[in-house]
């Protein structure tokens, strides 16, 4: 990249890109298609842009994804993006200001998915923080030894039930002796039940997690999984590393 402040406020009708490295060639009219987004503003002819060694102009992002945003603007629909690569095309959507672009990606099954599962997942106390210590927890041991696979026990809490026990059932004093809040290294909670399907359900969106931070995980019961007197489930997740 030569001379960062070579610009002109006249564009030519086809326009050479340099995006990250990918070339691409295309009209300036496309380029402007939607005036609002930050590539109507680039190629307004109000801003220096700059050039590289060959006078196509550059844009420092990763021209990977650019194509699909390219193809976007020549029709008007969906590109057809691999689903590995949706979440990056809504990222670039989101920095060219394409608004329409975002719209149909946030509408594609992956996405849309993705979106609920977040939402579900917000719903749980400090989850964010209660993951990475779940991560830290689970690499302690590799610090020994380069072990193909650790796992870490957790709890998940559901609301408490009301139930009519027998006399003597329930452990006397406050609260019992939970065999899963004793063995559990952290607790999720709550869940909105405590029936077992959620508890599958949340393992499930637990490990998605996981393997969109790029981690190789699964979740496993204990047995027994439930506590007998609390709605308390243990799990445990099994990280594999190599």
């Amino acid at each position: 990249m030569t001379d960062s402040s070579l610009s002109s406020d006249k564009f030519p009708d086809v326009v050479e890109l340099n995006v990250g490295g990918s070339h691409f060639t295309t009209c300036l009219a496309t380029l402007r298609k939607y005036p609002d987004s930050m590539l109507a503003t680039m190629f307004s002819g109000r801003h220096r842009l700059a050039r590289d060694k060959d006078g196509r102009y550059f844009i420092d992002r990763d021209g990977t994804y650019f194509k699909f945003v390219l193809d976007f603007l020549r029709s008007d629909d969906l590109p057809d993006i691999p689903p590995n690569s949706l979440e990056h095309a809504y990222n670039e959507a989101q920095f060219y200001g394409l608004e329409p672009l975002m719209v149909l990606l946030e509408n594609t099954p992956t996405l849309s998915a993705q979106k609920l599962r977040q939402d579900y997942l917000k719903t749980f106390d400090d989850f964010e923080i209660l993951l990475d210590t779940l991560i830290e927890e689970a690499r302690k041991p590799l610090t020994k030894c380069p072990y193909r696979t650790t796992s870490v026990k957790i709890g998940l809490s559901g609301i408490m039930l009301q139930r009519n026990f027998k006399e003597n059932e329930y452990p006397t004093g406050e609260g019992h002796n939970c065999y899963v809040t004793q063995k559990a290294f952290c607790i999720f909670h709550p869940l909105h039940t405590c029936k077992k399907a959620e508890v599958d359900v949340f393992m499930d969106c637990l490990t998605l997690e996981l393997g969109r931070r790029g981690f190789s995980a699964r979740g496993a019961e204990n047995n027994p999984p439930q506590c007998p007197w609390c709605t308390k489930w243990l799990h445990e997740v099994v990280f594999t590393w190599w």
